[in-house]
């Protein structure tokens, strides 16, 4: 167990006088002075995009455009923040637990955060901001209402934590979940859980081939940031690659749009570590073999499996960094069909509003939550998963 914030070694005493502060009133004056600080500091950090897009995330229109948007659906409600929100950061997505932190915070919680004990540079910039602006003392209302900690897997400290709290976040992959499950709750406690995902980008072949050159290079920018920020392994990030369009319309946008997204790759100077390169070399050999593949293409930026259709058994196997499955419909209707329950984010080109309604409204099973342009599958919202986040993080007192 390291407590980071505040600094102490007894840390069941400081969750005990934690919980004794009074809950703050949704969008209280000194929460927002607190998230207009935090995101100066974001920006200033523009070797780390992803927390740079976070500061962009939380800038002051943003956040006065969701108050607004809050008060406007509460309007005549008395609403309460729920309490003590109990958040276990994932290891693989650096930046995820602030946002849900930042709208329990925002609801008027108290919060504990457990941070993974994974250590990498933009855990470390993160921490090291997050440290400097809870040490202000224009901020000690935030920072009496909030706890820093890390420790191993751990079921005591867990439980003891679970027992205290009145939400709990569990941001983590299925075995994550499922164990953290198995760990009781108070029995007014409600959770919020984010397991594994899967995430496509669907283009229209057509629309690609008749772009001009500047929305050619737009989109490949755009498809870049959603595919390699992480590494290919936020939940939202593409995977799957689906053309719609007539066979030479797929094979025309196909040959110009892979070769030019290689020289971005190559423009960014992307790096990826030889352990992944490994796993992704032995994922498409394994892949190769399924009776599904028609082909494979390695490459060392990406690699490209194509497939007639996706099983659910495929998805499973995806190791992220730059490894793309590449399918072919005849139009979006027939994407409907490849959906199943772990899909999350559908990023899309070409295609109208009225087009994606169809397509929503044909999909029959639980998967779809997110539906945006390519470029904004890593951007965050109020809305994840399905779930409102201000929404499970307050309760209404209904008063007569």
């Amino acid at each position: 167990m390291r407590l980071f914030w505040p600094e102490s070694n007894d840390w069941k005493t400081i969750l005990n006088n934690m919980q004794k502060k009074e809950l703050l009133t949704p969008f209280h004056p000194d929460v927002l002075l607190f998230v207009q600080g935090l995101s100066k500091r974001f920006l200033r950090l523009r070797h780390y995009p992803e927390l740079m897009a976070l500061g962009y995330w939380l800038r002051k229109a943003h956040i006065h455009e969701m108050k607004e948007s809050w008060h406007e659906r509460t309007n005549g409600q008395f609403i309460r923040a729920r309490g003590t929100i109990f958040h276990l950061a994932p290891s693989n997505v650096d930046t995820i637990f602030v946002y849900s932190w930042m709208l329990s915070l925002l609801a008027g919680n108290r919060n504990v955060l457990r941070l993974s004990s994974k250590e990498q540079p933009q855990t470390n910039e993160l921490l090291s901001v997050m440290m400097e602006i809870l040490q202000d003392p224009e901020h000690a209302a935030v920072a009496e209402r909030t706890m820093l900690l890390t420790y191993g897997h751990d079921d005591h400290v867990t439980a003891y934590l679970s027992e205290r709290c009145h939400t709990r976040v569990v941001w983590g992959g299925d075995e994550t979940v499922k164990a953290i499950r198995k760990i009781p709750l108070a029995p007014m406690a409600n959770e919020l859980v984010f397991p594994d995902r899967f995430s496509l980008a669907v283009l229209n072949a057509e629309v690609v081939m008749n772009a001009n050159q500047e929305e050619k290079q737009q989109l490949l920018q755009q498809f870049y940031n959603d595919s390699f920020w992480f590494d290919q392994m936020a939940c939202s990030s593409p995977r799957l690659i689906i053309w719609t369009g007539t066979d030479e319309a797929v094979e025309s946008s196909q040959r110009e749009f892979w070769p030019s997204f290689e020289r971005i790759v190559h423009e960014k100077e992307y790096e990826l570590m030889a352990a992944v390169q490994v796993q992704k070399l032995a994922t498409g050999l394994w892949l190769a073999a399924e009776p599904e593949s028609k082909q494979v293409q390695r490459g060392i930026s990406y690699s490209r499996i194509f497939f007639d259709h996706i099983p659910a058994k495929v998805r499973e196997r995806h190791c992220g960094g730059g490894l793309f499955f590449e399918c072919k419909v005849s139009d979006l209707r027939g994407v409907s069909s490849t959906i199943v329950d772990k899909d999350q984010t559908l990023a899309y080109f070409g295609y109208s509003k009225e087009e994606l309604i169809k397509f929503a409204s044909a999909v029959s099973a639980r998967g779809i939550d997110r539906i945006v342009p390519i470029g904004q599958a890593l951007n965050f919202d109020g809305v994840w998963d399905g779930q409102n986040f201000l929404q499970s993080f307050t309760r209404e007192v209904v008063i007569i």
